[in-house]
């Protein structure tokens, strides 16, 4: 068994149904935050289990529509790896996430006025290189299908085994 954290830079990159939204202003980049646990199947395979906070952007349509979007989400997802030297690993991943989401009006004040849920895939694909027989930093890249948008994380992390 492993855990794990993570640190990174995310992007969110939204679909509009509002015809008004189709060109706003958007401030997709945002700051990422993961914590992982996962059990190694065999020397191949893994599976692992995630909380990731995607993080919060803002949108600016008009002097009257700003709003912030607050994206999280948990899943599970299947990972295969194989060593690439002694001392560093490659793998990818794909899996399934139930995100949600919050827009909270920035003109208004308002506390939340949309929540929107569902579930989605995942994919990503990363390299661990080892400091310990227990411990090793992680780079990865995530991609998180919400709906018709996405999410990306690019990351980097320490994961523990014991």
């Amino acid at each position: 068994m492993y855990i794990g954290a993570s640190y990174g830079k995310g992007e969110h990159d939204l679909t509009f149904d509002n015809p008004a939204a189709t060109k706003p202003y958007f401030d997709g980049d945002v700051t990422t935050m993961s914590a992982f646990v996962g059990m190694d199947l065999n020397e191949t395979f893994a599976l692992e289990g995630f909380y990731t906070n995607l993080g919060e952007s803002q949108i600016f349509v008009d002097a009257a529509n700003n709003a912030k979007i607050k994206v999280t989400t948990m899943g599970i997802a299947i990972k295969a790896g194989a060593n690439l030297t002694n001392d560093i690993r490659g793998y990818v991943k794909a899996g399934y996430h139930s995100w949600k989401s919050k827009v909270n009006d920035l003109d208004t004040g308002v506390a939340t006025t949309e929540k929107d849920d569902g579930t989605d895939v995942l994919y990503g694909i990363g390299v661990e290189y080892k400091l310990s027989d227990s411990t090793a930093i992680i780079a990865a890249y995530d991609r998180y299908t919400v709906d018709d948008s996405n999410g990306t994380d690019m990351s980097i992390g320490i994961k523990y085994r014991f």
